[in-house]
């Protein structure tokens, strides 16, 4: 009986070919994951050697851990887009600090101590922190985390994991953005992290959008006094040096959105301001200031753009208050 046999059984050429194939595709994985670690698309300081500085791009939960780790500045704004107008300038010429912008859109207190963590391990000596403490710092249980996930594999101390995490068209996209950088073709973003959104959202209009999250409400009284997200953050604050000034400020939003006293809501955020204020108590040039007050100012729809996000108007106004605190602490007159 004769049988029979496929070409591609016998030709050894077919074999050879996948193998190239293969060898290809492994070389051309390995030349990407060797032009990551000579530029270090997110300037994250865990590779690199080519010593470019900066990065030109507007997804906040990466660019931080340049500006995080920039030893030109010594003290920081953390928050999300209600930290945003906060200007670094304003208070690094008020206070001679060096104050860098690290707010991130949309960043929930967990991936802001991510950041924080990330910033004091990069700073042998801080001269300040300046915290925005939105409603999501006043829940009484840490949420489960939703969305589109966190990079906390840029914040951690991992470098195996961040190298195996670079092989993505984001930072094949940010490694270019990088060499531009390193060539003089592109500028990089301002090193003090500042931008306004003022031009997106330019003065003059206001939409009511973007109501604030106030949490639920605490399921017993007992409960009403723990807040998870604000002990993590006196945790952090404990270990600080006792001469390191810490600033927290509740943004204020449209007043229409601020709870009315004597309600439960208001018995909520009295509480979770409460704890804000233990964070601080006892510490020298620093306090804690709500902003988020029914008043004038509050009112005027013209220092709003939504209603949580205020204007430069009020930006200036929140500067002045945290420029005071670091020279008096509690005693500082807050005129809002």
């Amino acid at each position: 009986m004769n049988s029979s046999t496929s070409s591609s059984d016998t030709d050894p050429g077919w074999a050879r070919s996948l193998i190239a194939c293969l060898g290809t595709l492994i070389g051309g994985a390995l030349l990407i994951l060797a032009l990551m670690v000579v530029v270090d698309p997110y300037d994250s300081g865990k590779l690199g050697l080519l010593g470019i500085a900066g990065v030109e791009s507007r997804s906040t939960q990466f660019t931080a851990a340049s500006r995080a780790r920039d030893p030109d500045f010594n003290a920081a704004i953390f928050g999300n887009s209600t930290a945003q107008m906060i200007e670094p300038a304003e208070l690094s010429r008020a206070t001679g600090l060096r104050f860098v912008q690290l707010y991130m859109t949309g960043a929930n207190p967990r991936e802001q101590l991510a950041v924080l963590d990330f910033f004091l391990r990069h700073h042998n000596e801080v001269g300040a922190l300046v915290f925005a403490a939105d409603p999501a710092w006043c829940v009484h249980e840490r949420p489960k985390e939703e969305g589109a996930p966190f990079p906390y594999w840029v914040y951690d101390r991992g470098i195996v994991t961040y190298a195996i995490r670079l092989i993505s068209w984001p930072a094949i996209e940010q490694v270019f953005q990088r060499l531009g950088i390193g060539l003089g073709w592109r500028q990089r973003m301002r090193r003090d992290g500042f931008v306004s959104y003022e031009d997106i959202w330019p003065p003059g209009r206001f939409n009511a959008v973007n109501r604030p999250r106030d949490p639920a409400a605490a399921a017993t009284a007992a409960a009403r006094d723990v807040f998870s997200e604000v002990a993590a953050l006196h945790a952090v604050i404990r270990k600080l040096p006792a001469d390191v000034p810490v600033v927290i400020v509740v943004p204020p939003t449209f007043a229409p959105t601020v709870a009315k006293p004597g309600t439960d809501a208001a018995l909520e955020r009295g509480a979770c301001d409460a704890a804000l204020r233990k964070v601080v108590a006892g510490r020298p040039r620093s306090n804690f200031i709500n902003y988020r007050v029914d008043n004038a100012m509050t009112r005027d729809q013209a220092n709003f753009a939504d209603l949580i996000h205020y204007r430069a108007s009020l930006a200036r106004r929140i500067e002045e208050g945290i420029v005071a605190s670091l020279k008096f602490g509690e005693q500082a007159r807050i005129d809002f």
